[in-house]
């Protein structure tokens, strides 16, 4: 069996169980989701470089416009410039050079250079230019006010004017010259600087190298034409250590709202599970047998807890209730039981006494304390058995004696046994009287001398019956009616020794029917034959009115006794030379058998019901074969015991007796067994 565990820890448990799915659930999406965002942001921060250095590269050209422009303007450069005074154009050019941030300053007048100071640019054109190194360089040109062919040049490296700030500076924004004549197999960046170029559309590009993503744009002169690309890419180490960091933020707050939900799965459970727990705590208490203690309601928002609280105290009352009255039946029935006269014992199945009463302790000379627990055999010995009768189970005999007495004493108790229910019984024990001591005595001197005359009965019946058939084939025709008188006799004789033995199974309970499928027309077939005899010495004829039928469920050796029985008495009863009538009748659920006599008939039908008892014989005149008075009852007892009704009905001749026996067509016994008389 499977251990039990308590509903707290389940539902945390559960709740726990929950709370990590989802956690791994987010886990195996959020590295994705982070990875995404942060290549997103990669994305948005190489375009926001681009744009930046965009802004900046259009400050730096207007400053160095306004820078050209102001010194161009110069007067003392234009006086100087118009007067040839080439020193003093030099000292000008020097002081503005030193006092501004531009690297390198030139004068021009006409093809002729006047003035030059600073580190030259690798071209003198006005835009952008790149040096060996690919540093790009800004140059303006201004020519000088009314002087003649005179002009300024102004050079400056671009330096670290369009660094991004942005991301620590790990962003890395640059100039680069347009690029060269598309090879034949170009890379997937050359490809995209190529696109850039000649179309002038931004594009970015994602993972290339160590690079993450890369914002390519054209930069035009400000007469519109391209002279260079413009690039803002994030390295890959920059992506992997936001994807950290995004990590890292989503494992605190995913830390923080797994303690919350385990905090939240802990009290739900606490709060689910404690009514449960007090329920199933009142409910060990009630199963206990405390029966007292009122089930209080516990105090939850849960409706379940609540209604079977309801119930339980609904159920303790009532059981309180059924207790104090079974409680009060069961005082009021052991003083019933210990007042009267016979001793009440309990067996269980296992044949162990689980009570008695105050008479049978005294009947055995033991406590209360002695007896329980005990085996019956131990307290009761058996005196003597029943006497072992044909159709009785022998176990039956074993574990059902008569006669017991107590352990240890020579008092001699008549004990009946009692089915109570299932595989328990009851014990009724009493002293025995005289006169069941001398009916005990008759059963056991009829059930011997019953015995004792059917073996020699049987074995002459069967020699009178080969010698009749040796007669009959000779020609002495006295002997052959000797040996039918014989033959009749014998089977008189056995018919009574047969009612003797039926008597004894009746009255001390032990006849027991064979349950099978009969033949009721042959059953009366073979017990007409039986009679036979009896009735061809008397003359009397036997009219056969059989209708066939279903098949009936008995004991066919006890219906054909029931049979012979009544054909012996209509033989005995009806005058000679008178008509025996056998009529079977059908209905769906039951078979009736008549035999009709025309003899004296029956007592008034007040007086039925005494037909039926054992030793009870015809007040009226008897005829020459006198009975036992056995023959009736043995066979109102048979037919009671089929579940069938012995009927009693007028005669439909002048004279005589009508009896039926009505039996069921099938399994099962009628509720209305029994005698019944017909007008």
């Amino acid at each position: 069996m499977s251990t039990r565990r308590r509903l707290s820890r389940l539902l945390l448990a559960s709740h726990v169980g929950l709370v990590a799915l989802f956690a791994a659930l987010l886990l195996a999406t959020g590295v994705g989701t982070v990875r995404s965002a942060v290549i997103g942001q990669a994305r948005t921060e190489a375009d926001r470089a681009v744009s930046d250095a965009r802004q900046r590269l259009q400050v730096w050209a207007r400053e160095m416009n306004v820078t050209a422009d102001l010194l161009a303007r110069q007067p003392n450069l234009r006086v100087y410039v118009a007067r040839g005074t080439v020193w003093r154009i030099r000292n000008l050019v020097k002081d503005f050079h030193g006092a501004s941030a531009v690297e390198y300053i030139q004068v021009q007048e006409g093809d002729e250079v006047v003035a030059a100071f600073g580190k030259a640019p690798p071209a003198f054109n006005p835009g952008l230019a790149f040096d060996r190194g690919g540093v790009a360089w800004r140059i303006v040109k201004r020519d000088i006010p009314t002087t003649q062919g005179g002009s300024i040049l102004l050079a400056e490296p671009i330096r670290d004017r369009i660094r991004a700030r942005q991301a620590g500076g790990s962003i890395s924004t640059r100039l680069q010259p347009l690029p060269g004549k598309a090879r034949l197999d170009p890379d997937r960046w050359n490809a995209a600087l190529q696109a850039v170029a000649a179309s002038g559309e931004p594009e970015t590009v994602e993972g290339f190298g160590d690079v993450a993503a890369a914002r390519i744009a054209r930069i035009n002169d400000d007469d519109g034409q391209a002279n260079a690309l413009l690039l803002a890419s994030v390295p890959q180490d920059w992506v992997e250590r936001r994807i950290v960091e995004g990590l890292a933020a989503f494992a605190v707050s995913g830390v923080v709202t797994i303690v919350l939900a385990l905090g939240l799965a802990v009290l739900l459970a606490s709060r689910i599970a404690r009514p449960f727990a007090q329920v199933a705590h009142a409910a060990e208490r009630l199963g206990g047998g405390d029966l007292d203690t009122p089930i209080a309601k516990p105090v939850t928002f849960l409706t379940e807890p609540v209604a079977l609280a309801t119930s339980l105290e609904d159920m303790r009352s009532r059981v309180a209730t059924l207790t104090a009255t079974e409680r009060n039946q069961r005082e009021e029935l052991d003083a019933v039981l210990d007042g009267v006269d016979e001793g009440i014992v309990g067996i269980d199945a296992d044949e162990r006494i689980h009570y008695a009463n105050r008479q049978f302790l005294e009947l055995v000379g033991l406590e209360r304390e002695q007896v329980l627990g005990l085996p019956s055999a131990a307290v009761l010995l058996p005196i003597e058995r029943r006497p072992a009768t044909e159709g009785t189970d022998p176990a039956l005999l074993v574990q059902q004696p008569t006669r017991y007495t107590p352990a240890g004493k020579a008092r001699p108790l008549a004990v009946r046994r009692l089915l109570a229910s299932g595989d328990r019984h009851v014990l009724v024990v009493r002293e025995e009287t005289a006169l069941e001591a001398a009916r005990f005595m008759r059963d056991r001197i009829l059930a011997n001398l019953s015995h004792e005359f059917q073996t020699p009965l049987s074995a002459q019946m069967a020699s009178i019956e080969l010698l009749r058939d040796h007669l009959r084939a000779g020609s002495d025709p006295v002997a052959t009616q000797l040996a039918e008188a014989q033959f009749r006799g014998a089977l008189r004789l056995s018919q009574l020794v047969e009612n003797l033995l039926d008597s004894v199974r009746i009255e001390s309970g032990e006849m027991r029917l064979r349950r099978q499928p009969v033949d009721l027309l042959a059953v009366v077939k073979d017990a007409v034959d039986l009679i036979r005899p009896l009735i061809d010495q008397r003359e009397q004829r036997v009219e056969l009115s059989l209708t066939p039928g279903p098949m009936l469920t008995g004991d066919p050796q006890r219906l054909f006794s029931v049979l012979v029985n009544l054909l012996a008495n209509a033989n005995k009863f009806a005058p000679d030379a008178t008509t025996i009538r056998v009529e079977t009748q059908w209905t769906a659920d039951q078979a009736t058998v008549w035999v009709e006599d025309e003899g004296p008939g029956l007592p008034p039908m007040g007086a039925n019901t005494d037909l039926f008892a054992p030793f009870k014989r015809s007040p009226q005149e008897e005829p020459s074969q006198r009975g036992t008075g056995l023959g009736l009852a043995i066979v109102y007892a048979i037919v009671t015991a089929h579940g069938g009704v012995v009927r009693v009905a007028p005669s439909r001749a002048q004279s005589g007796a009508r009896i039926g026996l009505t039996l069921p067509v099938g399994e099962g016994d009628t509720a209305a067994a029994g005698a019944e008389a017909e007008t």
